[in-house]
């Protein structure tokens, strides 16, 4: 497939889906400003064991030991004060990773630059030297479990003929909701609090998925949200990625998706999960009524083999447009 370059100042407008919905404009059925989501199969809590990492509490070992026994500990470097950050928010096995591989696959093919950020984490993190040193293999790699096992904590840069774009966060997702201990009033790590004071415009996506666990559980996950959204900054951003939509009845046909029908999905099983992005405003508010966005995404296909070893083939290109799409707009505006 020949590389396609996009316009920086444009979003693709060539192909539109049912599967786009942007929550702070009236829906027609084909609006480009989506969320994303994804279809991760549960792959992002596979262990490769043959990889030589080793594994704490499902948490990389690139992490100090003080790191792994507290979280407060943990430190980052984030040099570029400007450019945008992309922050991937959601309990372990979300899919995060996956979602991360997709959007790279799919940015890569229009010519934007995808790469790890070295000065992250300090150098004595050899687990995160060697998986910035590795990030093409695993990106390619059609072993889901050898992607999903290796990349947990990173912090990519997208650019575009030498102009920085964004920047995307991967952490943990204990860090941020961990469903095993349900803790709903437990601070966040200190470098997600720095994260969020920083001048640097977040746009967090909210992962969800159909039939999520528990009802506790998605609903401790709601009250998650919401302790994040009152430290959100005036031009943070919000965006609720639906994950797995390949396997729900909301799919039309390839890439095509019944959107209001998810978010009614979404809006019934995380009961309130909508209402801190309400549009308070009293003249807007009549016409916007979410100051977020939604979209459904599938990063693709899972099989095993018969000897066991989960494969990966990508989906549709129109989930990762989609997305690409509604985190541009944001970037933009």
């Amino acid at each position: 497939m020949a590389n396609k370059t996009f316009n920086l100042d444009d979003i693709p407008q060539n192909e539109t889906s049912e599967t786009n919905y942007e929550m702070n404009e009236p829906y027609n059925g084909n609006n480009q400003n989506d969320l994303l989501n994804e279809t991760g199969n549960n792959v992002d809590d596979i262990n490769d064991e043959n990889k030589g990492i080793l594994y704490v509490n499902d948490t990389p070992k690139g992490l100090s030991e003080a790191e792994l026994r507290d979280p407060n500990e943990i430190k980052v470097t984030i040099e570029d004060e400007k450019t945008p950050i992309v922050v991937l928010f959601g309990p372990p096995s979300c899919g995060k990773t996956m979602t991360l591989v997709r959007l790279t696959r799919f940015l890569r093919n229009y010519n934007y630059d995808v790469l790890p950020i070295k000065t992250f984490r300090p150098s004595y993190d050899a687990h995160y030297n060697n998986m910035c040193e590795s990030f093409n293999d695993m990106v390619t790699s059609e072993n889901a479990a050898k992607s999903t096992s290796q990349i947990s904590f990173m912090l990519l840069r997208v650019s575009q003929q030498g102009r920085p774009i964004c920047q995307i966060l991967e952490a943990p997702g204990e860090h941020y909701f961990n469903p095993k201990d349900n803790a709903v009033n437990r601070d966040f790590p200190r470098y997600i609090n720095n994260l969020k004071n920083r001048n640097n415009r977040k746009i967090w996506l909210f992962i969800v998925e159909p039939d999520w666990r528990d009802e506790k559980d998605r609903l401790n996950y709601v009250e998650r949200i919401k302790q994040l959204k009152k430290q959100m900054g005036n031009h943070d951003r919000a965006i609720f990625l639906f994950n797995k939509v390949d396997k729900t009845s909301y799919v039309i046909s390839k890439g095509h998706v019944n959107t209001k029908q998810a978010i009614n999905n979404v809006a019934n099983q995380y009961s309130g999960i909508f209402e801190p992005f309400k549009n308070e405003n009293p003249i807007t508010r009549f016409f916007v009524e979410y100051n977020s966005r939604f979209v459904p995404f599938s990063t693709g296909d899972y099989n095993t083999t018969d000897k066991g070893r989960l494969v990966y083939d990508a989906g549709p290109d129109e989930y990762p447009r989609n997305l690409w799409s509604a985190i541009m707009k944001y970037i933009k505006g």
